[in-house]
């Protein structure tokens, strides 16, 4: 590991940092989080979809941030919210082979606005942290302009008279979330200049996942992960790319 952080040096502004450190607010929660998720999305275990706490604000609105601002505040566990459901969902029409599926977390949606609130502030410092080779999931980039980019290395390698000196390689990088270290991701946050309030939200969040397996519409099994980012998880992409920056 040291090897790879030896080369990732702190690049988030003091000015960021003390945004990511300023305290979450009802405001933030109701309007960038609560009302931003799909309203049929995928419920996680408990059942209830966004749309629930959308329609019932009212009622259920102030309970619910008060637990989330607990969470994203004062250091309230995650555990209970955080207990994931683990579904396969087809890649294609003709199943021949377990490779067919897709493993898909359903995670609660009290979750999902925790990390969906993270995330809306962990975005907006990324622009100025991720080196311009990756355009995904950057606000102001786009990822077509990296097909261009590769297009225009390859068409330059053929119409080079000289054949030696350049070269291109394509990686697979099979299963990337699932290998990620969790040591991993908390040290590159760290060397990034990320405060220590800020990576221990972030680890939190990756900690207290749990995991149960959806079987022909039954519940089983119980699993807690040791390494791994989730699909489906808000801050599972952010992570992913803050990480790719050691490679």
């Amino acid at each position: 590991m040291d090897h790879i952080l030896h080369g990732v040096h702190p690049k988030l502004l003091a000015s960021l940092r003390d945004f990511l450190d300023s305290v979450f607010t009802t405001k933030e929660i109701k309007k960038k989080t609560v009302f931003d998720i799909g309203v049929m999305k995928a419920p996680g275990r408990d059942g209830l979809p966004a749309l629930l706490y959308q329609i019932f604000w009212d009622k259920v609105g102030p309970s619910m941030v008060k637990d989330c601002l607990g969470c994203l505040n004062d250091g309230h566990s995650l555990e209970k919210m955080n207990d994931t459901l683990i579904s396969l969902i087809p890649k294609k029409k003709v199943l021949d082979r377990i490779l067919d599926f897709r493993p898909i977390s359903l995670c609660n949606v009290l979750y999902k606005i925790v990390a969906k609130s993270i995330a809306n502030q962990f975005r907006q410092t990324l622009d100025g942290i991720i080196s311009e080779a990756q355009s995904a999931f950057i606000l102001g980039r786009l990822i077509s302009d990296n097909i261009m980019v590769s297009f225009e290395c390859m068409h330059m390698i053929k119409r080079r008279k000289r054949k030696r000196g350049s070269m291109a390689i394509k990686l697979d990088m099979s299963k990337a979330y699932d290998r990620m270290e969790w040591t991993f991701v908390e040290h590159i946050l760290w060397k990034l200049g990320f405060s220590d309030r800020w990576i221990n939200l972030i680890i939190r969040c990756i900690l207290s996942a749990s995991y149960s397996f959806m079987l022909n519409k039954e519940v089983c099994g119980y699993i807690k992960p040791t390494l791994g980012l989730r699909q489906g998880d808000p801050l599972s992409s952010y992570l992913f790319i803050i990480c790719a920056e050691g490679f």
